[in-house]
């Protein structure tokens, strides 16, 4: 305890400027992890639960050729999302280590320019998803029925982006000042939307017909953006948000695009080597048949639920890891991180266990055909043995990220893809025959993989210095009063 508090400086805040800062003092650091982490754990499940509760209605219409459109349609959209997840990590990362040196109005100016860089990147995936819909879907070498309902599904679900994407921009702001709770609101009214105007529109009520598998996909339209809209409300407000005002948008500044990239570019690279790669890797899957795509869509959906609590901490520590950072407090990170990997590790455990016991019942609410869920619980019960890495995999990179080390994850996601993944599963589903249950051994390897090599570059100490040669090299910020309070 007393080298615990020894890593931490004193320092005066004024109360009114208190709620952008969170209480990491070592009494109360396991209250804070739990107030960020729980909201963070319910908010990811129940995003996930936009995309989950999307196949569920799908699976009700009974066709696989549906289920398999979906699942390429989603490909797309995981690849359009790639770039700006990044852009959310990069922001969360500079915006809580800037808060945590106390510099309000840079947080500010950092958050506006990461919006600004976002919508660019979002009106370029529409200018080239819409019209080359056809084209990417058939990149995918999907069976001829399935092709023009999955181009027209990803066109429509393309829509959802415009205000739905950005919302994972303005969300990380808000969770950088230690405000898990609202995105998770949000999040809740855009699943309530979601549902209610997917089944609505899917079957058909008053004076609204069945659209079917487009309905499905109009209802998540309609859900994202109202979303994004509500988010982009609260972070221009002082009560909820950090107020960014019109000046944090407009002029751009250089320097601060600059520092944005630097942090961005590596997690961006990361991303779209993540999604390129899963493109290839879901061609082999697809490869494998509708039945085998279907089956591995619907564990896919219900895996993401299981992998929530793992996901929700690691957003949680990258908050608290960067603003520990920022006020100099190393030390309160890795006692976060290793009481973080305490609960998820064994969180993952008892949802593997249950994953085993339970998969082969549980996935039958998906309604669809025997053999679909019949695969669909064997893929399950295999992906219990890739949960606990999972878990480790996401508390090494939040802390990673959180001290504006972007690079390490992506030198490891590289090396995890290259050797283990798309090698083992051509291996184990290929050239063994082992079908999707190789396709999810695989998958287990290279999450294990992926835990490892973090664990040891955390280790290693390297993201000390990476926050201070960050500040080095973009020295001379908009605002060089790094103790300027919230206006």
């Amino acid at each position: 305890m007393p080298l615990l508090m020894a890593s931490m400086t004193k320092q005066h805040i004024n109360p009114e400027h208190q709620k952008y800062r969170l209480n990491l003092r070592p009494a109360t650091l396991n209250r804070t992890i739990a107030l960020m982490a729980a909201p963070a754990i319910l908010e990811n499940l129940l995003f996930s639960l936009v995309f989950f509760a999307d196949t569920l209605i799908v699976g009700w219409l009974r066709n696989e050729n549906y289920l398999a459109a979906t699942a390429l349609a989603s490909l797309m959209m995981f690849w359009t999302n790639a770039p700006i997840q990044a852009m959310s990590i990069a922001t969360v990362s500079i915006v809580s280590r800037t808060l945590g040196e106390n510099d309000y109005v840079n947080a500010r100016r950092f958050a506006g320019h990461s919006l600004v860089m976002t919508f660019m990147v979002v009106f370029a995936a529409l200018a080239v998803g819409i019209p080359y819909a056809e084209f990417i879907i058939r990149l995918f070498k999907a069976e001829p029925p399935v092709v023009p309902l999955a181009t027209a599904y990803l066109r429509i679900v393309l829509l959802s982006s415009i205000f739905g994407l950005p919302l994972m921009v303005s969300n990380a702001v808000i969770r950088a000042k230690g405000d898990t709770a609202t995105p998770m609101y949000i999040t809740l009214i855009m699943n309530i939307i979601n549902i209610f105007a997917s089944i609505v529109l899917a079957f058909g009520w008053g004076p609204f017909p069945a659209m079917s598998l487009y309905g499905v996909a109009w209802g998540t339209v309609l859900a994202r953006n109202v979303g994004g809209l509500l988010s982009l409300a609260v972070l221009v407000s002082q009560k909820w948000g950090i107020r960014i005002r019109g000046r944090d948008f407009f002029p751009l500044h250089r320097r601060t695009f600059a520092r944005i990239w630097h942090v961005a570019y590596p997690a961006i690279a990361e991303r779209v080597l993540n999604a390129t790669s899963y493109a290839f890797f879901m061609g082999m899957v697809a490869s494998l048949g509708t039945t085998v795509l279907a089956a591995h869509q619907i564990a896919l959906n219900v895996e993401s639920l299981a992998f929530m609590p793992a996901f929700g901490m690691g957003v949680a520590v990258t908050t608290i890891f960067g603003q520990a950072v920022g006020s100099g407090r190393w030390l309160i990170g890795q006692v976060t991180v290793k009481r973080s990997i305490w609960f998820s590790v064994t969180l993952s455990v008892v949802l593997g266990i249950l994953f085993v016991a339970f998969a082969p019942q549980g996935v039958k609410v998906f309604r669809a055909t025997p053999e679909v869920l019949r695969l669909g619980g064997l893929a399950l019960q295999l992906a219990a043995l890739e949960l606990p890495f999972f878990a480790l995999t996401f508390i090494f990179m939040g802390a990673l990220r959180g001290a504006g080390d972007t690079r390490s994850p992506l030198y490891v996601n590289v090396a995890c893809i290259l050797l283990l993944r798309l090698p083992f599963t051509w291996l184990l589903a290929f050239v063994l025959n082992w079908g999707i249950v190789g396709v999810w051994i695989a998958t287990a390897l290279d999450w294990g993989g992926r835990s490892l090599g973090l664990w040891l570059i955390f280790r290693r100490g390297i993201w000390k210095t990476a926050h201070h040669a960050e500040k080095q090299k973009f020295a001379d910020p908009i605002v060089s009063v790094s103790s300027a309070a919230p206006e």
